[in-house]
């Protein structure tokens, strides 16, 4: 796909060269205002561990506060609502035992370790993965990818006008 076929890129050139600029009407200056692109290939060839361990270890964070969350809320609701009642009796003729009850502090204290457990492991994921990128990008040459840069630039306006 080039430049010109690409959706959402306006051109404002001349149909010919050295042909004159019709006259400026106001769609015509509006479209003189557009903005011009180009296609550009990038390469990415090398990924920082230190910047991955970062990224992934707050991503991990915010993830696992989310969850924890979540859970305490929808665990307040189970208990306000009777539905974890339901299911400690359920259990316990399930069991065959006289009496089920589920100690909601020891759950969220085994989800919190599970979940420390589990941001250590996919931080630690996140830094072998760009390491083992930044080897397998130096043998064949990065991960290449195109993008239409906008030209922002604008014309300044002459203050005597």
């Amino acid at each position: 796909m080039t430049v010109d076929q690409t959706p959402g890129v306006t051109f404002s050139a001349s149909p010919t060269p050295g042909a004159p600029p019709p006259p400026r009407t106001g769609a015509a200056r509006a479209q003189s205002r557009a903005l011009k692109a180009r296609q550009v290939e990038r390469v990415v060839t090398r990924i920082d561990p230190w910047s991955m361990l970062r990224v992934s270890l707050s991503f991990a964070f915010c993830l696992w506060l989310i969850i924890d969350v979540a859970a305490v809320l929808l665990w307040q609701g189970a208990v306000a609502t009777g539905s974890l009642g339901k299911v400690e009796n359920f259990l316990a003729q399930l069991l065959a035992e006289s009496s089920f009850t589920i100690d909601g502090i020891k759950v969220f204290e085994g989800a919190a370790v599970a979940g420390i457990a589990l941001f250590v492991a996919g931080a630690m994921f996140a830094v072998i993965t760009s390491v083992l990128f930044n080897l397998i990008a130096g043998v064949f040459g990065g991960l290449r990818f195109t993008v239409v840069e906008l030209e922002t630039a604008q014309v300044a306006r002459n203050p005597r006008s």
